[in-house]
C-alpha cells in the first residue's frame, strides 16, 4: 500500500499560493510607489502568476487593491505619478487660482486691443472719407 503524501501536497500548494501572494503584492506596492501601468495581465506578469489566481475569489483583497490602484491613475492614459511626487490639493487649488487670474488679465487685455483697435479703424476711414478721391 502506497504512504499518504496528500499533507505534504497540501502543504506545498499552501506554500505556492503564500509566495504568489507576496510576490503580487511587492508588486503592488512598486506600483503605488513608484507608479506604472496597472492591469490584471501586467501585475500578473510581473509578480509571474497567471490572471486566473488574480481573479480567484482567495484572492479578492488583491483583486480589489490593483483595481483601487488602478483607479488612482488619471484617464489621460498617462501613467500615474507616485504618491511622493502628487501635488497637493492645496498646490491644484493656488495654481489654478494664478491660471484663472492670468486669464482674466489676458481677456482685459485682448477687449481692450479690440478696442482700440476699433477706434483706429475708425479713425483711419474717417481721415480716407475726408480725403479728396
Amino acid at each position: 500500500m502506497r504512504a499518504d503524501n496528500s499533507p505534504h501536497l497540501k502543504e506545498a500548494a499552501q506554500r505556492r499560493r503564500l509566495d504568489c501572494i507576496a510576490r503580487v503584492e511587492a508588486v503592488l506596492n512598486e506600483l503605488e510607489s513608484q507608479g506604472g501601468p496597472v492591469s490584471v495581465a501586467a501585475v500578473a506578469a510581473q509578480a509571474g502568476v497567471s490572471r486566473t489566481f488574480l481573479y480567484d475569489d482567495t484572492q479578492a483583497q488583491l483583486l480589489q487593491r490593483l483595481r483601487s490602484i488602478a483607479t488612482a491613475q488619471p484617464d489621460s492614459g498617462r501613467l500615474a505619478l507616485p504618491q511622493s511626487q502628487r501635488i497637493s490639493t492645496r498646490s491644484h487649488e493656488a495654481i489654478v487660482r494664478t491660471l484663472r487670474e492670468a486669464n482674466r488679465k489676458l481677456r482685459r487685455d485682448n477687449d481692450q486691443l479690440r478696442n482700440d483697435l476699433a477706434v483706429a479703424l475708425g479713425q483711419l476711414r474717417d481721415l480716407r472719407r475726408g480725403l479728396p478721391s
